[in-house]
């Protein structure tokens, strides 16, 4: 009886625990700080990136975000070998390191965790509408001086590359090109 007792236990806390913790996606670019103070960053943590809302106090969610670097690399992506960027922090030191893959081309990818406070505000649990933003922005901007390409047209590691070279002509802020960029590399 007493081992029933037990397994319902914790059958009901990780219920609990699986409710409190629950997924998010980030709706613009925003930095990711120390403390609930929100005074010293860590990083910044970009639009449509999920992430794990850990607790909620006041306007001040604790969450954490996982994605996978190169060994060394301050930059975090949200898939191994696949260059959409989540999370940029200023050192690897500062990310716990969970697990490792290696890629096609052979490539060391490191699993890593980084944790963190944002404003709650920053969190929506649509992505699909930060995507059709992106989309919507990238058929503004981007048809003004040629045909639309199909999002298809390019893999996702290419389109970095192509929106940094045509962000100055299309006028986009750094936040409108990663807007764009997230929507073009979600394939």
């Amino acid at each position: 009886m007493l081992k029933m007792k037990q397994i319902f236990i914790s059958f009901v806390l990780g219920a609990i625990l699986s409710i409190a913790a629950h997924a998010e996606y980030m709706n613009k670019n925003a930095m990711l700080y120390k403390d609930q103070n929100l005074k010293e960053s860590l990083g910044k943590i970009y639009v449509a990136s999920q992430v794990k809302v850990l607790s909620q106090e006041g306007n001040v969610s604790e969450v954490e975000f996982i994605g996978f670097a190169p060994e060394d690399s301050p930059i975090v992506y949200e898939k191994a070998g696949v260059l959409v960027l989540g999370y940029e922090g200023s050192d690897f030191a500062d990310y716990k390191v969970i697990g490792k893959q290696v890629d096609e081309y052979d490539t060391e990818w490191f699993e890593v965790v980084i944790k963190g406070y944002i404003s709650t505000d920053l969190l929506t649990q649509d992505k699909s509408k930060i995507l059709q933003d992106g989309k919507t922005l990238f058929e503004a901007r981007c048809g003004a001086c040629h045909d639309i390409h199909h999002k298809e047209e390019f893999v996702p590691n290419v389109w970095p590359s192509i929106l940094e070279n045509m962000a100055p002509q299309a006028g986009l802020s750094e936040d409108e090109k990663m807007l764009i960029e997230k929507y073009l590399q979600e394939q």
